[in-house]
């Protein structure tokens, strides 16, 4: 092996073994600070031994990436969160008052949404945030790229919400100036069926008073769920600042979205949005120091509008979070 392609695969701790190949509960350590596992599958097996990491107090196990530029990024297959983008600064933020057991979804970092978005007719915002993902390939030995890649079947206890066969495939690619995610979602049962998506990031912010969030939103007309009812709004305003409690959806806007972070610059987090995210939400739980507002503002990727999948068809949606200014 080359020198630089061995320091790669040196620098990574990867999560590869299955809560199932041990034989233990998804939600629950093995009381060790790190077990060896078994290599992955896949078209990448073999490339990488794996390692169980346990972090901090939290007994749920994650996946840690380290590019060549010293970036890392943490992953936990429980929900398939991503918990920490430093690159080198914390690009993400998890919520003081977050769960890490397994108890509740991760509230930071980034969340799923999936089959719902919001309220409705199974529990907030879907399933997808607190069942254990399978962790189903890892790839280590590129130069300048580490990347995961994690799914999410039907199963009884889905069955019993939501009564589709599907499966979720999530990829988390740490390269050298940027993260990639990336979702597919395919319709593997024999009739059609809609969901909802989006991914619910929680960005770190300096200061959320001195910040804003920069887009294609002026003229655009946002859902105000702030609002009792909610109210279908115009915005008039080239830039969206966070001054009160936002609750918003703006459907039709995406593509690229900047969190200019006014007290510096170099922290600002650029959200591009390539395909499948039709829509952009705004959330922020302003004033409520148990949940840290001061420190977060959720950009989030969604489709809002449901999507539709007949039998053996996918849904694909990528995007890219860049840390500073977006690039020209």
């Amino acid at each position: 092996l080359r020198p630089k392609m061995l320091r790669q695969i040196l620098c990574v701790s990867l999560l590869v073994a299955s809560a199932d190949a041990f034989g233990m509960s998804a939600s629950m350590g093995l009381g060790l600070r790190s077990v060896k596992g078994p290599a992955i599958g896949g078209r990448h097996a073999g490339r990488a031994a794996g390692a169980l990491q346990m972090m901090g107090d939290t007994p749920l196990r994650t996946i840690e990436l380290k590019n060549s530029e010293g970036h890392t990024a943490t992953v936990y297959p429980f929900g398939a969160c991503v918990s920490s983008y430093k690159a080198p600064h914390e690009v993400l933020f998890i919520r003081p008052d977050a769960k890490l057991d397994g108890s509740k979804p991760i509230s930071g970092g980034v969340p799923h949404c999936f089959p719902q978005f919001g309220p409705g007719e199974i529990q907030q915002h879907g399933f997808a945030r607190n069942l254990v993902w399978d962790v189903r390939d890892v790839r280590a030995d590129e130069p300048d790229m580490q990347q995961v890649v994690m799914s999410l079947r039907d199963n009884d206890e889905t069955m019993a919400m939501w009564p589709n066969k599907f499966e979720a495939t999530y990829t988390v690619s740490l390269e050298e100036d940027r993260m990639d995610l990336e979702l597919m979602v395919k319709n593997t049962d024999d009739k059609a069926w809609d969901f909802q998506a989006a991914l619910h990031t929680y960005f770190h912010v300096t200061d959320i008073d001195k910040c804003e969030v920069a887009g294609k939103f002026k003229g655009a007309t946002y859902l105000d769920k702030m609002q009792d009812p909610p109210k279908e709004v115009k915005e008039t305003r080239d830039a969206v600042v966070f001054d009160k409690e936002v609750d918003s959806v703006y459907k039709g806007v995406s593509g690229e979205v900047a969190l200019v972070n006014k007290v510096d610059d170099k922290q600002t987090t650029t959200l591009r949005n390539l395909k499948g995210w039709e829509d952009t939400v705004l959330w922020s739980p302003y004033g409520n120091d148990g949940m840290g507002y001061k420190n977060f503002a959720c950009v989030e990727s969604a489709a809002v509008t449901p999507q539709t999948l007949k039998p053996g068809e996918t849904w694909n949606a990528i995007c890219s979070i860049i840390p500073g200014p977006a690039k020209k």
